[in-house]
């Protein structure tokens, strides 16, 4: 395993910590808990869609089913974990799906 994976395995359970946390203080209600399998598709979805971005996978796996009110939310816990400037249309417009 290199440093980069190692690397983006504690950003990914950093992400997952903080959803958890903004769900015990009221926020982010509409995001399920973060799952093993929830960790696994993002570090799986960056490994076989490296085009994509990070926010992307985020906003596809762990961050996925925010309520349209969660969403901008959402992008500032992606901003906190990852300190990219998180954009809310991104590449493809906003939603994935």
């Amino acid at each position: 395993m290199n440093d980069r994976t190692e690397q983006l395995i504690t950003k990914v359970v950093h992400l997952g910590n903080v959803i958890r946390r903004s769900r015990t203080e009221g926020q982010l209600l509409s995001v399920p808990p973060p799952t093993i399998y929830g960790y696994l598709a993002f570090l799986r979805m960056a490994t076989a869609l490296p085009h994509l971005s990070l926010q992307q996978i985020a906003h596809a796996t762990l961050l996925g089913n925010a309520s349209s009110e969660d969403r901008q939310l959402a992008s500032g816990v992606f901003s906190e974990v990852f300190g990219i400037r998180a954009d809310d249309d991104g590449p493809l417009g906003g939603d994935l799906f």
